[in-house]
C-alpha cells in the first residue's frame, strides 16, 4: 500500500476524537462535517446530555455515512479503551506537569512519533471545558492560540486541530479531492487542480522560447522592426518572459492571444 492511501488509513482508524459531556446535539454533528471534511472518522461520545439525532444532521449534511461510526460511551474509560496516546484539549490554566502541545505540533508528533499507536483528542463540554478528571488520563494538553478570547466553540476547536492533522497528512503525500471553487456544480475538484500542478509551475526557458519566435513572426508580418533589429526585440521579449515568470498555462494564453491576432491580420474583412 503506497503512502498516501497509509496516510488515510491512519487518520481515519488511528485518531480518535472523544467528546466528553457534549450539551448540544447539533455540536456533535458539527463534529462530525469537520472530522468529514479533513479525513477523520472515529467519534466517541461520552455521556451525552441526551441525543437529538435530527439536530446532529442538520448540523452535518453530506455526512450520513460516518454517523454509524459514532460510539456513544457512559464513561471515558470505556470511550479510551485500546487507546494508546491520549491528549486533552483546553484553555482553561491547569497546574500541572502536562506537556502542552499546539495543534501543528500535535499534529507532526501524532503521525510521526505514534503513528503505530491510536491517539485519542479529549474535548470537554461547551461551558466548562474538559474535567480535571479527564485530563489525568491525559499525556499532553492541547492548546489553542488566540488573540484574547480563549474560549472557542466546540466544533471550531475540533475544526482547528483537524485540520493541523489533514495539513500534516498532505504533507506525507495525501491529496485533497474537495470540490474547488465554484459550488455543488463545479466541474473541476481540487485533486484535479494537483494532477495539473504541472501547468502552475514556472516555464522553463525551452518552454517560453517558441513563444519568443511566433510573437517574432507577428512582429515581422507587420514590419514592427526594421533590418537588423531582430536581435534587440528578441532580447526584450525573452527578458521580459524571465521577469515575468509565466506558468505554462500562461505561454498557452499568450500563444492562443498571438494565433487570433495572427488570423486576423491574415482575413482582415472576416467578421
Amino acid at each position: 500500500m503506497d503512502e498516501p492511501s497509509c496516510t488515510a488509513a491512519f487518520l481515519q482508524e488511528n485518531i480518535r476524537i472523544v467528546l466528553v459531556q457534549p450539551q448540544h446535539s447539533g455540536n456533535i454533528g458539527a463534529a462530525l462535517r469537520a472530522m468529514n471534511n479533513t479525513g477523520l472518522r472515529d467519534l466517541f461520545v461520552v455521556d451525552a446530555a441526551g441525543f437529538d439525532v435530527q439536530q446532529a444532521r442538520w448540523m452535518a449534511p453530506g455526512c450520513e455515512h460516518l454517523f454509524p461510526h459514532i460510539r456513544f460511551c457512559t464513561s471515558l474509560s470505556e470511550a479510551l479503551a485500546g487507546v494508546h496516546h491520549a491528549v486533552g484539549a483546553t484553555a482553561r490554566h491547569r497546574r500541572s506537569s502536562h506537556r502542552i502541545l499546539q495543534p501543528q505540533e500535535l499534529a507532526l508528533e501524532t503521525l510521526e512519533a505514534h503513528s503505530e499507536h491510536v491517539t485519542a483528542i479529549l474535548f470537554g463540554r461547551e461551558d466548562f471545558g474538559l474535567p480535571t478528571s479527564a485530563l489525568e488520563f491525559c499525556e499532553a494538553i492541547l492548546w489553542i492560540p488566540t488573540a484574547e478570547h480563549a474560549s472557542l466553540n466546540l466544533s471550531q476547536a475540533i475544526m482547528v486541530t483537524a485540520y493541523a492533522l489533514f495539513t500534516q497528512a498532505r504533507h506525507k503525500g495525501l491529496p485533497a479531492h474537495g470540490r474547488s471553487l465554484g459550488g455543488r456544480g463545479a466541474p473541476t475538484t481540487t485533486a484535479q487542480h494537483h494532477n495539473r500542478a504541472g501547468q502552475q509551475e514556472t516555464a522553463s526557458l525551452s518552454e517560453m522560447e517558441p513563444v519568443v519566435q511566433q510573437m517574432l513572426e507577428l512582429l515581422e508580418g507587420v514590419e514592427y522592426y526594421k533590418k537588423g533589429g531582430l536581435g534587440k526585440v528578441a532580447l526584450s521579449l525573452r527578458g521580459m518572459l524571465q521577469r515575468s515568470r509565466p506558468t505554462l498555462r500562461e505561454l498557452q494564453s499568450i500563444r492562443g492571444m498571438t494565433r487570433q491576432i495572427e488570423r486576423a491580420l491574415e482575413q482582415p474583412d472576416a467578421d
